[in-house]
């Protein structure tokens, strides 16, 4: 009897599991299958993270530990500092910053240009805005690289394509080019209600805004090819000039960062790595009285202004008294500095060199130079008297003599804190000038002391794909950091 009971106790148990388990199939059955559950990605919610991950990207490892030592604006301090010795021993750094991109911006902003392009959710607004954020993602990615993925990039997710090919970066940049013009077409006199109300954290859906800040950098991109293709740049320049630009700082595109501690520049100047302003910033600041050297730097505990030298050698750095030096400015590093990705003084001075190099117009050249260092003041919110007296001095207006290196010169300053940008413009123009290192007291690298132009492509990204990187290579030149990209041709 006992027996007995013990089976069907057995059997029992058995047959509720098995009504348990088809029950709880049944449930999930239901979930998957629920017409009201979610199955749509929410292409808003991806738009603003695209966004947001794009302008911290301006704040990154590209530039707190590359860039901002290239392009001499700052020195970090610890092991921070070494890529300002011009080493390349910086594997995992390269490796994430092109994961970052990647994994990051890119993927967000392929997914919603998926969304809007097809189906129920088309929306050609939506798309041209997104396609303006994918251009400056893939911009920063193949100026930091030169070739890279692009056209199977960032379709991993949704293409299962994990093994991209390479694209040169004259093909990139023609294609980017023509797909800010197609924006722009779309953009201009759109419905803002098929935009992203509530959801751009740029320009809160102001289309006329974004028709300025497609275009502006449009014209960016067309003054890189001026010395690699000047055709394409002129004609691009051209076309730039029949459209709305940035023309104000209320035109800027930036953001205020709102999670965590915010700015992340706020962390260098209080926290872990620090930096110290750099000598080269401070001495043509000082040297010009520009109202900017409050702005960019931070007095020292004497009250002065005080830099690093950049690239110093592992002994002439144990002597430098570091820890003393001007921290970055706080308008620069307050948790809500903006963060600022293309402002109206950079497309003034855009437009002046183009006035010196397409037009010939040393006249009007200097009167949009001038507009270009008055706007750039005015981001600052610099004081009116000191805004006058900076545009009366020399400095202000071209001479005629070296109008470029001037012209350079307040691009490199109006790029700030933009430093990605800035050690662009230098690999560009050559200005200003950063000499080869040939003091004793200067780590010459493995670069033999020139400025670097580029970073390197992983050695993850070299075993993972690399019959395709191999090919680039070949193609584009040594997988090192003194090999020019494309655009660098001056």
């Amino acid at each position: 009897m006992n027996n007995t009971y013990r089976i069907l106790r057995r059997i029992t148990v058995v047959v509720v599991m098995v009504a348990v388990l088809l029950s709880c199939e049944k449930r999930i059955d239901d979930l998957y299958g629920n017409p009201n559950a979610v199955t749509v990605i929410d292409d808003a919610a991806l738009f603003t993270k695209a966004v947001r991950s794009l302008f911290l990207e301006t704040t990154g490892q590209s530039a707190s530990r590359f860039s901002g030592h290239y392009g001499h604006y700052f020195v970090a301090g610890s092991t921070a500092r070494i890529p300002d010795q011009y080493g390349d021993g910086f594997d995992q750094n390269y490796d994430q910053m092109f994961d970052d991109l990647y994994g990051g911006t890119i993927r967000h902003i392929e997914e919603v240009l998926e969304i809007t392009s097809t189906g129920e959710t088309q929306n050609a607004v939506r798309h041209a805005m997104a396609d303006v954020i994918a251009v400056l993602g893939y911009a920063k990615i193949t100026d930091a690289y030169g070739s890279v993925p692009y056209t199977q990039g960032g379709k991993g997710k949704t293409e299962n394509i994990l093994q991209p090919a390479y694209d040169s970066q004259e093909n990139i940049y023609g294609d980017l080019i023509a797909r800010l013009s197609s924006s722009i077409s779309v953009l201009d006199n759109a419905d803002p209600a098929m935009g992203y109300p509530g959801s751009d954290p740029i320009f809160d859906n102001d289309l006329g805004k974004w028709v300025r800040f497609a275009n502006s950098v449009r014209l960016r991109l067309g003054m890189r090819l001026r010395f690699a293709d000047n055709d394409l740049s002129k004609a691009t320049v051209d076309q730039c000039l029949s459209a709305p630009l940035m023309e104000t700082t209320g035109h800027d595109a930036s953001i205020i960062e709102t999670e965590g501690t915010g700015n992340p520049w706020f962390t260098n100047r209080t926290g872990f790595p620090s930096i110290k302003m750099s000598v080269r910033l401070i001495d043509q600041l000082q040297g010009t009285a520009d109202p900017r050297l409050p702005v960019f730097v931070s007095r020292d505990g004497n009250g002065q202004y005080s830099g690093m030298v950049n690239g110093l050698d592992d002994t002439a750095f144990g002597n430098s008294d570091f820890a003393t030096k001007s921290d970055i400015g706080i308008p620069l590093s307050s948790p809500n500095s903006k963060i600022y990705m293309i402002t109206a003084a950079e497309t003034w001075l855009l437009r002046a060199e183009a006035a010196l190099a397409y037009d010939n117009d040393p006249v009007v050249a200097n009167e949009l130079y001038r507009k270009g260092i008055e706007t750039a003041l005015l981001q600052w919110e610099i004081d009116p008297i000191e805004i006058d007296a900076f545009l009366a001095a020399p400095i202000a207006t071209l001479s005629g003599t070296n109008d470029e290196e001037q012209i350079g010169i307040q691009m490199w300053l109006a790029l700030v804190p933009n430093y990605f940008e800035g050690w662009s413009q230098i690999r560009r123009t050559g200005y200003p000038v950063v000499p080869q290192r040939t003091a004793e007291n200067l780590s010459q690298g493995v670069t033999n002391g020139f400025l670097p132009t580029r970073f390197l492509y992983s050695s993850f990204e070299l075993s993972t794909n690399k019959a395709h990187v191999s090919e680039a290579i070949a193609n584009q030149g040594p997988n090192t950091i003194d090999t020019p990209i494309w655009w660098d041709a001056k």
